[in-house]
């Protein structure tokens, strides 16, 4: 077994190598052939890797090689100047690119390529597939190449079932196909048999399972290769005019498991079936088939794409433009656009410039243009939109997503092997959320907030019959909520007023004693909690609210609890151990647009800063849990009556109301005054 690489260190002069790559777009695009070769180079530059070339003639493609040192030909012809699928005018060839010298962990890393040649042909003569008519070292791997007849382009998906029938499925790492077929079928299973040998000599070789676009280019031989430093050249047969041609449909019917003439009478014999059926006056209704159609079905693509790129990291080098291109067009089957717009969200996500982003997006722009005004296709009898749809199982293989990603990234319609059906559990999660029925979490949530709310104002001496009718929830709805938020801070579930002032007086009574020892809240409240913050509800420092507020310095301590003694959505007063403040919202229209703000009415420069700062906090913290609990309380009407039907209003006694107090904040609020006020006066606590 040869080790090391048969490459000369002896270089031919440019004229050789010119003429090597002539042979080669020669061999590749004979005369005759129909539609244009694409010949160009690879350039490398800061924007990243691309190729620049341009389309001919076959005859001007031979030509063109003795003008300049073009190294890549396409393998198929196309119309125009474009080399694109949809531009496709015939197929040239076939090939397969081994990049075993990619990593070192690959067991034929280092092997010359005709030792790694030598056991590819033992693999498929095994497994009984047709040689390659070619094979060409191309500096960092090996190229197998069969070479067709040209066949039309609209042979396109044979040819793309021709090379999953040479990659094989996705193997895992005990050699076996990671996914297993829905149906069983003797036949597949002898091929398949068969066959595995000859897959996983594939796989350890380092096969390319995305080499099979109808764009793809190959390395000529006589082009040198950049990375090795070596040139690319033909090591079997011994010259081009040596190696066999295929025709396409022969070399098929020896590939895939089912030749094309028992696929046409099978499609015969099912014609037959259908006619009969349709004769019988007694056949029996069709079933509808069932399917979330195309919107939903691109949302979940489009969920997929974006949660592959984040679990990745980034799209890997050389899945980039291809990631960019399937989610661009996953939004615009989802919410339309123009390249521009994808370019710009998409561009940064892939990894791409700007400029190489709108270059890849030219197709899918026109394409979008002609749903716009209205255009449909037909495939296979059934009206569809001209975008792109490509199948789930394509875009799987197109990004090379592995069953353990699929898995660690939640993936469900580009799951390998076919889309990953959700749990019922799943299933009835997804549905309760569609109905805006809350969930369990969000329920005890909810539950526990307002019990926490019901312990602060049981402190003030509050009635249950004032609580419930402050919370608009009943009796034992309120207690259950007190009790739950009681265990929270370790009280046992007691409620009543004279546990939860004895809890509320400790607390304080253990912060003040712990910060004359220490006379730094810092130290406080490292040595009272081993986190760097501590909640906040009825046993500390506020009355009310549950929120969670960082360490602060000890001159930011106030002594005694802070009060909130009234709040509304448009009006909240605070009492601190120093003063009293006032904030009043506003609303109107600004711009064309709804504002909303909150104004301090209280001077701040009458007190410390520091007693304003836990004032403020202590309004944010008790308007935020108030709009969670609203919003969370919210149910749809109508889904059911008997929990739609309301229940008898209970009469409960109100705390009494300062009138003045109440006029004076609506008509500050609603912009009344006709004066200028002043700002009111401090009260002392």
């Amino acid at each position: 077994m040869m080790t090391a690489n048969a490459q000369t260190s002896t270089t031919p002069c440019d004229a050789t190598r010119a003429h090597l790559r002539a042979a080669h777009v020669a061999w590749l695009h004979p005369k005759g052939s129909v539609g244009r070769a694409w010949v160009g180079t690879k350039v490398i530059d800061d924007d990243g890797e691309r190729f620049e070339g341009e389309t001919l003639d076959p005859a001007d493609a031979v030509l063109r090689q003795h003008a300049a040192d073009d190294r890549y030909s396409s393998l198929n012809r196309f119309w125009g100047r474009r080399r694109t699928g949809e531009c496709l005018k015939s197929v040239g060839s076939l090939v397969l690119d081994w990049d075993y010298q990619r990593d070192e962990s690959l067991p034929f890393y280092g092997w010359a390529p005709e030792a790694v040649r030598d056991v590819l042909i033992e693999a498929m003569v095994a497994a009984g597939i047709p040689l390659p008519s070619i094979w060409v070292a191309s500096g960092c791997g090996l190229q197998g190449t069969w070479a067709c007849d040209g066949v039309k382009a609209a042979a396109w998906a044979r040819v793309r079932a021709v090379y999953d029938a040479l990659h094989g499925p996705d193997l895992a790492t005990n050699g076996m196909p990671k996914v297993k077929r829905r149906h069983a079928d003797r036949e597949l299973d002898a091929i398949e048999a068969k066959r595995l040998p000859m897959w996983r000599v594939f796989r350890d070789a380092g096969v390319d399972r995305v080499c099979r676009d109808s764009a793809r280019v190959v390395r000529l031989v006589g082009s040198m290769n950049v990375k090795s430093g070596s040139m690319a050249r033909l090591i079997a047969p011994a010259s081009f005019s040596d190696a066999t041609r295929h025709t396409f449909h022969a070399l098929a019917d020896a590939i895939l498991p089912v030749s094309r003439r028992e696929i046409e009478e099978r499609r015969r014999a099912r014609a037959e079936a259908q006619t009969a059926a349709a004769a019988n006056d007694n056949s029996a209704p069709a079933r509808p088939r069932r399917h979330a159609g195309p919107a939903g079905r691109w949302v979940g693509i489009l969920r997929d794409l974006h949660a592959w790129r984040n679990g990745m990291g980034g799209p890997p080098k050389g899945k980039r433009e291809i990631w960019l291109f399937l989610t661009a067009n996953a939004t615009a089957h989802v919410r339309g656009g123009r390249r521009e717009d994808w370019a710009a969200e998409l561009a940064p996500l892939a990894g791409l410039t700007l400029k190489e982003a709108i270059s890849a997006l030219g197709t899918l722009d026109r394409r979008q243009r002609r749903h716009e005004a209205g255009e449909t296709d037909e495939f296979k009898g059934v009206e569809q939109t001209v975008l792109y749809n490509h199948a789930a199982a394509t875009m799987v293989d197109l990004l090379d997503i592995q069953v353990e990603q699929a898995e660690r990234f939640g993936l469900r319609p580009l799951f390998p092997g076919g889309g990953k059906a959700m749990t019922p559990a799943e299933r009835q999660q997804a549905r309760r959320r569609r109905l805006g029925i809350e969930s369990a979490s969000d329920s005890a949530e909810r539950r526990l907030w307002i019990g926490m709310w019901a312990l602060g104002q049981r402190t003030e001496g509050w009635s249950l019959a004032e609580i419930c009718a402050f919370h608009e929830h009943g009796k034992e709805a309120v207690l259950s909520a007190m009790r739950l938020a009681s265990d929270e801070y370790g009280l046992g579930g007691a409620i009543d007023v004279e546990t939860l002032t004895a809890a509320r007086d400790a607390e304080a009574l253990r912060r003040s004693s712990v910060m004359a020892e220490t006379q730094n809240e810092v130290m406080a409240d490292a040595t009272g909690s081993d986190e760097a913050g501590e909640p906040v509800g009825f046993a500390s420092r506020y009355i009310v609210g549950s929120a969670s507020r960082e360490a602060r310095p000890a001159s930011q301590i106030v002594s005694g609890p802070i009060r909130i003694t009234r709040f509304t959505p448009f009006h909240v007063v605070v009492e601190t151990g120093t003063g009293r403040w006032s904030w009043t919202r506003y609303e109107g229209v600004l711009c064309r647009g709804w504002t909303s703000e909150w104004r301090l009415e209280t001077d701040r420069a009458a007190v410390s800063p520091e007693d304003a700062a836990l004032a403020e906090q202590a309004r944010q913290d008790i308007e935020t849990r108030s709009s969670i609990a609203s919003r969370s309380a919210r149910r749809r009407p109508g889904r059911d009556r008997s929990r739609t039907r309301q229940a008898a209003v209970r009469r409960a006694p109100l705390p009494p109301l300062d009138l003045a107090r109440e006029a004076e904040a609506y008509l500050d609020a609603s912009g009344g005054w006709s004066t200028p006020r002043r700002p009111p006066a401090l009260v002392a606590a």
